[in-house]
């Protein structure tokens, strides 16, 4: 049975639509990865979900007593509060229940034999318990340890956490509600490596269902078994994880431009013999021909794939041998220490993750070598012959009201047709340009730092978690440019994807101000470091809800109703199939009319593509009532 149903549905902005004619369904139990370029749709699509939103049409189906729960990209917090009072705001419903329970106890203790009192006691325990009961206090806290907020820090306000721990206090709170749907929004956004680690073993262990809006090509990997691919108004769900959708998407692509330039050219042909036969003594047929093309469905151009930007770094030339020397650095705010006798040397040409927990000093130390804070002993300096390009997370210098085109022009020294032709390979195209940066997302305005960066050669490239709200096929574009770059790389990143296809050694940042240089990516130095994660607390579940209460007969009934319809539909996709291998045997050999049998095969995949969704879910429905 589906926990959420989503039919025909649409959002309009005033004349722009955003979303448009969406069918979707949530089983019990199905992690959905939702991608799709910046703008695209996607929290618009987990807003509409949640009823933040209304829709301009369609209809949303929530099964009765289901809960979600949701993690917006942004943590709304009471800053003058501390974490364990904002914590328990989150059990709120709990001490509504409580107090409603108690009250119903002192009633009914005046007046034992009351029957609207008894009823209404057998009520109230039952709402009690639903909302988490004793237990719930327990399973918070459990959550705020597990999410590296320790109680010896519970009595500090808000206000003093950083960005990753206020979302990790945010996910604690809404572990604390025992959803039944979880709808995150770019979760691993300010968590640092070993706490997106954690969130992935929870989230393969929740029992529940999960919306998961992200940009992390590794945490959608272990994470999701399903993908909706948000794109042009319309939503495309596939089954699997990340990497099978990835193939598959771009396989389907592949075979779209074929049909598209198989259709191009059978038209180029068709026009070609009109021209040379419209006055001639075979006019009959060129007129016949012309009103076959005039009422052809014509394909679009698909993509080969999803735009990301076309970043390309240039190198400024060759370097000293070394290009980070450290000799005894040490750093400390207060008691604090950043850097505690650090000593490592980084050489020319190589590859440099920067990893480590939040706030053990990644940042600080960069800033330290790019001269903005001075050491407090020791030394940590740029070699020689170095120049440096830096992109800095979620720092920039741009007005708000200027425009993408002014904000590029005024730095970048270019003309203005130099800075339109510059910004198109970073997706800023047509009107695009004359936005206001207060207007752009987070990841417009990282690709618009980025777009500067590069018109800097250097040999030696300084990212700060460079791919923080990029999309997916942005994040990839990213990933290829870094791994052409002949020269030195340092980036601090919680993205793995990123640093295991672009980097050869990883310095460490361990606390306490430790920090060791080791060779290899990521994964290698996690291999060698592995430690056990925090454990995730122990879900509360209640009983799965359902949409109505059925008894055996009637789920007997509808399991065979069930199995009726999937024999139904294994026999039109057989037939289906069928006739699309009998148009690509067509097509292959180069018989018939090209420009038809384009059309039907066109045709035929969408009706095979939507009969197999049907037939998956329809599945999977009687299966849940075995």
């Amino acid at each position: 049975m589906s926990l959420i149903t989503i039919s025909e549905l649409g959002k309009d902005y005033g004349p722009h639509t955003i979303l448009d004619g969406i069918s979707l369904r949530l089983a019990r139990g199905e992690k959905v990865g939702i991608v799709g370029k910046n703008g695209g749709g996607k929290t618009t699509l987990l807003r509409l979900l949640l009823g933040i939103e209304e829709p301009t049409r369609g209809n949303i189906r929530v099964a009765r007593g289901v809960r979600i729960g949701y993690l917006s990209q942004i943590a709304r917090l009471d800053e003058s509060k501390t974490i364990l009072e904002e914590a328990e705001t989150a059990l709120a419903s709990v001490a509504d229940a409580e107090a409603h329970l108690r009250e119903t106890e002192l009633a009914l203790a005046s007046e034992p034999e009351n029957e609207d009192l008894l009823d209404a006691y057998g009520a109230a325990q039952d709402r009690y318990e639903f909302s988490g009961g004793e237990s719930a206090r327990a399973s918070l806290l459990a959550s705020l340890e597990a999410m590296g907020l320790p109680e010896k820090d519970w009595d500090k306000p808000v206000s003093v956490l950083s960005g990753g721990e206020k979302t990790r206090l945010s996910m604690a709170k809404l572990l604390a509600t025992t959803p039944d749907v979880l709808a995150l929004d770019e979760p691993t956004n300010h968590l640092d490596i070993r706490a997106v680690e954690w969130l992935e073993g929870f989230l393969q262990r929740f029992p529940g269902a999960v919306l998961l809006v992200s940009h992390d090509r590794r945490f959608l990997e272990n994470t999701a078994n399903a993908i909706w691919d948000v794109e042009a108004t319309g939503v495309t769900p596939y089954s699997g994880g990340y990497a099978f959708y990835k193939e598959k998407r771009e396989r389907v692509r592949a075979e779209q431009l074929e049909l598209y330039q198989r259709q191009q050219a059978e038209i180029a042909r068709t026009e070609e013999y009109i021209r040379r036969n419209k006055a001639g003594q075979n006019t009959r047929i060129a007129m016949g021909r012309q009103k076959r093309l005039d009422r052809l469905e014509r394909l679009e151009r698909p993509d080969a794939e999803a735009q990301g930007v076309k970043a390309k770094l240039a190198s400024s030339g060759r370097s000293g041998e070394n290009v980070v020397v450290a000799e005894k650095a040490s750093k400390s705010f207060g008691s604090k220490p950043i850097l505690d006798k650090a000593d490592f040397i980084l050489r020319r040409g190589q590859k440099i993750g920067i990893v480590g927990p939040n706030g053990t000093g990644k940042t600080t130390m960069l800033e330290i070598l790019l001269g903005e804070q001075p050491l407090d002993s020791g030394f940590l300096k740029l070699g020689h012959g170095v120049t440096v390009a830096v992109h800095r997370q979620d720092e920039d210098d741009f007005e708000g009201e200027e425009t993408v085109l002014e904000a590029f022009y005024e730095r970048s020294g270019q003309t203005i047709a130099e800075a339109r032709s510059h910004l198109a390979k970073f997706l800023f195209t047509g009107d695009d340009v004359f936005k206001p940066i207060s207007a752009l997302s987070g990841g417009e305005r990282s690709k618009l730092r980025m777009a500067l960066m590069v018109l800097s050669p250097a040999n030696v490239l300084i990212l700060d978690e460079p791919t923080n709200h990029l999309d997916v096929w942005s994040c990839d574009a990213l990933t290829d440019a870094l791994k052409a770059f002949p020269s030195t790389l340092l980036v601090v990143s919680h993205d793995r994807a990123l640093l295991d296809a672009v980097t050869d050694h990883t310095l460490a940042f361990e606390g306490d101000g430790k920090v060791a240089l080791h060779e290899g990516s990521y994964a290698v130095y996690r291999a060698t470091k592995a430690t056990p994660l925090p454990t995730a607390p122990t879900t509360r579940r209640k009983a799965e809800p359902e949409p109505i209460k059925a008894n055996a007969f009637q789920l007997s009934k509808e399991r065979a109703r069930l199995q009726k319809r999937v024999a139904a539909l294994e026999e039109e996709i057989g037939k289906l199939e069928t006739e699309l291998a009998t148009v690509e045997a067509a097509l292959a050999s180069g018989e018939g009319d090209a420009i038809t049998l384009a059309a039907e095969h066109t045709k035929l995949s969408g009706q095979l593509e939507a009969k197999l969704a049907d037939w998956e879910q329809t599945a999977a429905d009687a299966e849940a009532l075995v």
